[in-house]
């Protein structure tokens, strides 16, 4: 648990200060920061805060001694909205974007570090600390909804605002968010969004709930098997006189009908062997 609750720390601490050094390249290179309008601003945004958040939950966890520390249903929610706006930001990049409008920058160019830091280090790193570190218990399957919460707010103020030609607003963040660029087809982008990203939030709900199996199950099964041995050990009660009679068997020797006793062990294999 400790264990755990120290690499949680150290994955999330890495994707905050990731996220905030791509904010510093941005804002040294173009002297402002579109909060609202890119949806990698506001995953990377929502990496900082909930990240923040998860540092501080895990510094509790391993400042108790004693007391074990369950990541709460609602900062699990928390991480799964932010992981799923980070995937979504991950896989548009990768299959898209990378090869469009992030296309012209090389190493030279200080955007190009800001693509490679928000599009994969702090999405990535986020991710993989809910998977693989946030294994705390079984988190149910009626969270997954939750997720796609922040990608609905996103599209419902970023898509008619970057079809209304507004100054302020300037063009549409990305291509196929404009009818302009893409005609009717991007009607479909809504649907599809939503349909795709809960499907993002089951996938990452069902990688934290394997891990959870691979990781946790045998720990929590070996735990439990521990118990019931001190149960049992609490329940049989060996007095003076059945010590006697063993001793007597083992000096003079045993001419009875052999007895073997079958016990299970960790592995859940059976173990014989012979009395006495």
């Amino acid at each position: 648990m400790k264990v755990r609750k120290l690499f949680s720390l150290i994955i999330n601490l890495v994707a905050v200060v990731a996220s905030v050094a791509g904010f510093i390249i941005i804002h040294k290179t173009l002297n402002q920061v579109d909060f609202i309008k890119f949806f990698t601003l506001v995953t990377n945004l929502l990496i900082i805060i909930v990240g923040i958040v998860s540092v501080g939950y895990a510094i509790d966890g391993l400042s108790k001694k004693n007391e074990e520390s369950i990541l709460p249903n609602w900062i699990f929610v928390l991480k799964l909205i932010t992981a799923v706006c980070a995937l979504i930001t991950f896989l548009t990049v990768v299959s898209f974007l990378q090869y469009t409008a992030l296309a012209p920058y090389g190493p030279n160019d200080p955007l190009f570090w800001n693509n490679i830091i928000h599009h994969y280090v702090s999405p990535l790193t986020f991710i993989a600390g809910l998977i693989f570190f946030d294994l705390d218990k079984k988190y149910p399957f009626k969270l997954t909804p939750f997720g796609i919460i922040v990608l609905l707010i996103y599209m419902g103020y970023a898509i008619p605002l970057s079809n209304l030609n507004l100054s302020w607003w300037g063009e549409a963040p990305y291509v196929f968010m404009s009818i302009a660029n893409v005609g009717n087809w991007m009607y479909l982008l809504i649907p599809g969004f939503i349909i795709g990203g809960y499907l993002l939030s089951i996938v990452i709900w069902l990688l934290n709930r394997i891990s959870y199996l691979i990781f946790i199950g045998e720990e929590v099964q070996n735990k439990e098997e521990t118990e019931e041995e001190k149960q049992l050990e609490e329940q049989v009660q060996v007095t003076e006189e059945d010590k006697d009679q063993v001793n007597e068997v083992i000096k003079t020797g045993y001419t009875g009908p052999r007895i073997y006793h079958i016990s299970r062990v960790h592995s859940l294999k059976g173990k014989i062997r012979k009395a006495n």
